[in-house]
């Protein structure tokens, strides 16, 4: 044997290698052949293919496949059962078994296959497996035995359990995690029974070939013969740990979170300084723990691949080569130090990995915890669809580990951060938005987006509405900018000429004043939850939503909740700010018990960041009493003697002001509202799958508008900012059926992340519609792009047709897609 636990996986490896090189070089001449032929000499500076998603020809896409159809998970049972099969039950412990047996003079193999009285089938994951839903993903199955938790010699178990991880931070709710920490879950071992026909179809060997490389590396001649299927490989199997009720993995809109883990002894088990391995593992227990806390279902698959299943010789040796390298451990050489002592950068065969995920019937993954494009690519190529992928955070990578995480972002892994300061910028942009969603809406166009349909012969319809609308609340045709003064008009009280009234200070204070109630109620203006109301206690009526959010807004501001100075209470400065307590803010909003609102302490976290982002920035918020006021003063100075100003000058204050206050991702990164959509990606090209919206951002734009003309500071170009993609504006395109999801019944049911690639579509598509419509309602209106800017055309309304015609189709007025809220975004 050679290696035994490893030798099946290293030596398709490098067939798979040899072949995904060797093929584009057949008509090179005869000495460049055989060079590449030399796996050992390969050059590490192979770039990895683009991939273009489900159809891309680097996808497997064994759904239900030739060779599983021909030879199915049921006869592979039944050949096992009868004991038709090659190799030995017990995977890498099976000479351990042998030897084992002779020493107690008991015949393991007969005994394995008998059953205890004490044996029982968890229940929960007992039902789930039974399960015709379930069963249904079980013929693209080709590495284990679906079935084999109850065949006469069992190749699956599971049991209850309970798990101690110190690092973790997590609510103990009694019922996911204990009282003492511990986390309830069920864990189930997984040896592997290959379907020799359907796993050559799944690496695109052909059967024979793969069965002559397979008994090289085991010295099995059985594998020779071809009435043999199913074959007992000699390597290490999988364990799962399931986290939440596993029944619910039956039912498609359960949000699932997934890691597929890689065993890595020496981080895993023991810690270490040089790799991401524990850090990434204890971070997705972290994700699948809360997903169940949220009612849904948290999966870890720990494949025992050690090494890249190249083993741990190789892999210390390895370590030696990159310590010990001229110039030290470093990115640019990570790869070819693996590679030039084992020949190959990898041997564990993602393509084989998803089948576990089959064996559970998941077919949507809501959060998959991993940074690898192969386990992604094989996940996807397996028809398995995946809404986010979450990076893992700056703060869980140690010192040392920084090399191996460069050298993967630049061979193609996942990363949601912004990798230089050109991308940073390009991203901060107006002009991006318009760019990047651009880019998913011809998408659309071409009918390759993954979550939505275009209707464009319906967009007339939308037009004809907001038309309608325009005219019935603006029959003058004089039509405001959508912002949040619009909240201070309902119920047809002008609430900010009230409190400018009252304000004995010149014209210029005034506006400084409204700036500073601008940014903050722009920044207390997110989705507030149907749960939450607002009593006036001025005016004694009830407020709900983004109603709710500005009255209550007001008057906290009025009665100088944001100010140090109680002779002016009418004022913003960065040392109240920073000074706010979160029992403050939840009084001001009325929040208790029975008043509950969604991302209170993300409002808080905003408005705290707020302060320290006034203090470092003079330039724009003043020196001695830094305020959002003083931007009047910076811009007034900015315009001199000219008419109008570009916009820009304003997006800067906003961008560049105001940069640090956003949260950071998953990823340790504080870039504000910018997300990943996966079918952008070009690899190469750092930041090409991450789309900007800016949505808080630009509705503070637009709300600046009004205080800022009035103080003399003109715009000439107000056709740069986009639309707002929020849920009113991108419910109205939903319920008006110019965009229809391809799976209504599954969309419609289930709470999404913002960051879910489902949301980001319909966010981007918005943003796009929103022009399209704004350019026909000119048309129609015969007005031109400076008379009837895109600020006008959401005011008159598409804001206000959406919310219409949610009212009308759902009670209460909720969006058609329920998003988890953070009180952050929209």
């Amino acid at each position: 044997g050679i290696n035994a636990e490893y030798g099946p996986f290293r030596f398709l490896s490098v067939m798979l290698l040899s072949r995904s090189i060797l093929r584009p070089l057949q008509r090179q001449p005869t000495n460049q052949r055989r060079l590449f032929s030399q796996v050992s000499q390969v050059s590490p500076t192979f770039a990895r293919p683009v991939c273009h998603g489900l159809n891309c020809p680097c996808h497997p896409r064994v759904f239900s496949s030739r060779a599983t159809q021909e030879y199915n998970w049921k006869a592979l049972h039944e050949d096992l059962d009868h004991d038709k099969v090659i190799g030995t039950y017990g995977g890498s412990h099976s000479v351990y078994h042998g030897i084992a047996s002779l020493k107690a003079q008991v015949d393991l193999e007969k005994f394995h296959k008998n059953r205890a009285p004490e044996e029982f089938f968890v229940p929960e994951l007992y039902e789930l497996l039974q399960n015709p839903a379930t069963q249904k993903s079980w013929n693209k199955i080709v590495t284990l035995d679906p079935a084999g938790m109850w065949a006469k010699h069992p190749t699956i178990s599971a049991t209850t359990a309970c798990m101690y991880i110190p690092e973790l931070d997590v609510e103990r709710d009694g019922t996911v995690v204990k009282e003492d920490g511990g986390v309830n879950c069920i864990k189930a071992g997984i040896e592997y029974v290959w379907n020799m026909p359907g796993v050559a179809e799944r690496l695109r060997i052909d059967e024979p070939t793969l069965r002559t490389a397979v008994a090289k590396y085991t010295q099995n001649d059985h594998l020779l013969d071809p009435s043999k299927k199913s074959y007992l490989p000699p390597v290490g199997g999988i364990t799962v740990y399931l986290i939440g009720d596993p029944r619910k993995l039956a039912n498609p809109a359960t949000e699932v979170s997934v890691r597929v883990h890689d065993e890595c002894n020496g981080s895993d088990v023991f810690g270490t300084d040089i790799c991401t391995c524990r850090p990434y593992l204890v971070y997705a227990i972290q994700g699948a723990v809360e997903c169940a806390q949220r009612g849904g279902v948290g999966v870890i698959a720990y494949f025992r691949k050690e090494g890249r299943a190249l083993g741990e010789v190789i892999k210390f040796r390895v370590y030696n080569a990159r310590k010990q390298q001229e110039g030290g451990d470093r990115p640019e050489t990570y790869f070819k130090m693996t590679e030039n002592i084992a020949g190959i950068r990898d041997a564990r065969l993602q393509e084989l990995m998803p089948d576990v995920l089959h064996w559970l019937g998941i077919s949507r993954i809501d959060k998959l915890l991993s940074m690898s494009a192969d386990k992604y690519d094989a996940i996807v190529g397996q028809g398995i669809e995946v809404l986010e992928r979450v990076t893992i955070p700056d703060e869980y990578v140690p010192a040392a580990a920084s090399v191996e995480l460069s050298a993967k972002v630049s061979a193609g892994y996942h990363t949601d951060k912004i990798s230089s300061e050109s991308v940073d910028k390009d991203l901060r942009s107006l002009e991006s938005v318009r760019e990047r969603c651009g880019a998913i809406y011809k998408l659309a166009e071409a009918g390759q987006t993954k979550h939505f349909i275009l209707r464009k012969d319906r967009i007339q319809s939308v037009v004809d509405l907001v038309l309608d609308i325009t005219k019935k609340f603006y029959p003058d045709g004089v039509v405001p900018y959508h912002s949040r003064w619009r909240h201070y008009e309902i119920g047809g009280i002008d609430r900010v000429q009230d409190l400018k009234a009252l304000w004995k200070c010149d014209e210029l204070e005034k506006v400084r004043r409204l700036i500073d109630l601008g940014f903050i109620s722009v920044l207390l203006d997110a989705g507030a939850g149907k749960e939450w109301t607002y009593v006036s206690p001025v005016e004694g009526k009830e407020y709900h939503r983004s109603e709710g959010l500005a009255i209550a807004a007001l008057e906290m501001f009025e009665n100088g909740v944001f100010s140090t100075d109680s002779a002016l209470p009418w004022r913003v400065n960065s040392t109240a700010l920073i000074n706010l307590h979160l029992k403050d803010l939840q009084k001001g909003l009325q929040i208790s018990a029975k008043n509950k609102m969604v991302g209170v302490e993300g409002r808080f976290g905003l408005l705290t960041r707020l302060g320290a982002a006034l203090e470092a920035n003079p330039e724009f918020f003043g020196a001695e009493v830094p305020r959002p006021g003083h931007i009047v003063d910076y811009l007034l100075k900015i315009r001199g003697n000219q008419e109008k100003i570009s916009i820009h000058e304003l997006w800067k204050v906003i961008v560049e002001g105001l940069g640090s206050i956003w949260p950071t991702t998953g990823s340790g990164t504080r870039r504000g509202d910018v997300w990943v959509y996966n079918p952008l990606k070009k690899i190469g090209h750092p930041g090409s799958d991450l789309v900007p919206f800016h949505k808080l951002s630009q509705w503070l734009l637009y709300s600046l508008l009004e205080p800022l003309e009035a103080a003399g500071v003109q715009f000439h170009d107000l056709n740069i900012p986009t639309g707002l993609a929020e849920y009113r504006n991108g419910g109205l395109f939903i319920d008006a059926g110019v965009l229809e999801p391809k799976q209504p019944s599954l969309v419609y049911s289930k709470e999404y992340e913002i960051g879910s690639e489902l949301v980001v579509e319909w966010r981007a598509l918005t943003v796009c519609l929103l022009d399209v419509v704004t350019n026909e309602i000119r048309k129609s209106m015969g007005k031109t792009e400076q008379e009837l800017p895109l600020a006008r055309v959401l005011q008159g309304g598409t804001w206000q047709a959406g919310r219409m015609l949610a009212s009308q189709k759902r009670p209460g007025g909720p969006p058609p897609i329920s998003v988890r809220l953070d009180g952050t975004v929209f």
